[in-house]
């Protein structure tokens, strides 16, 4: 699966960057979870990606590099941001490694710009719908359940309706997401009910006076403290 941050307000990306390849490398001693003693046989090395505001527009970088190796990744610590989504992706299914296969995914639709990234797997691709103007550029279940998101998101209620339409998704592992305007993160945490690792898919989000970080794991590069997010829930950051 994966590994992911988010980050609002005023913050430094190079405790984040560093926060996502700790986690990308197993080895985040802040945080145990059921799949720890697996140490280097569940690195996240199956590319990365990012994505945060520059202005009134979204910019994102990606690659099917690792993020434990890729000097590119390293150098996203010095942009100067107030909005972030970082992710590294790790996936069973080594022909899928691609630059298109990386997250964050971004559509232009209904007039706004999106970015979309994803920790799970919906095992049955059936149940997701997507408008005709939609194409996805790789086809992982990860895009087309963004697709399928936007093709049916109340974009007056972003948080109550993306909870709403990834609730009737059935067969899946995990559907932790971000769902990325140049204004906000909507962040939404729901596990399978049936999962036998909910420490390694539970998310934690810490606040602290003029920032906020949503996490796939507690990390110690962000000293605030940390609350579980409750499971099937949904809520919107913003700078």
């Amino acid at each position: 699966m994966c590994r992911m941050i988010a980050a609002v307000g005023r913050f430094e990306m190079e405790p984040l960057v560093d926060a996502v390849k700790v986690m990308a490398s197993n080895s985040n001693p802040a945080y145990d979870h059921e799949l720890r003693g697996e140490g280097g046989e569940l690195i996240h090395d199956c590319g990365w990606g990012i994505a945060f505001r520059d202005g009134e527009r979204l910019v994102r970088r990606r690659s099917a590099a690792s993020c434990l190796e890729d000097a590119e990744f390293d150098a996203l610590a010095s942009i100067d941001t107030d909005l972030v989504i970082l992710h590294a992706r790790r996936t069973p299914h080594r022909d899928t490694i691609d630059v298109l296969n990386s997250h964050p995914f971004l559509q232009k639709w209904r007039g706004e710009e999106w970015a979309f990234c994803h920790n799970g797997a919906v095992n049955d691709l059936t149940q997701l719908r997507s408008d005709g103007s939609l194409e996805p550029a790789g086809g992982i279940d990860s895009e087309l359940l963004f697709h399928h998101a936007l093709t049916l998101l109340d974009t007056d209620r972003v948080a109550e309706s993306l909870a709403e339409i990834l609730h009737e998704i059935r067969d899946f592992t995990c559907l932790n997401c971000f769902l990325v305007t140049s204004e906000s993160v909507t962040v939404h945490a729901r596990m399978s009910p049936v999962t036998s690792r909910p420490l390694y898919y539970t998310p934690w989000v810490a606040r602290g006076g003029d920032v906020a970080v949503v996490s796939s794991e507690i990390v110690s590069q962000v000293a605030l403290e940390w609350e579980r997010v409750t499971d099937g829930s949904a809520f919107v950051l913003s700078p």
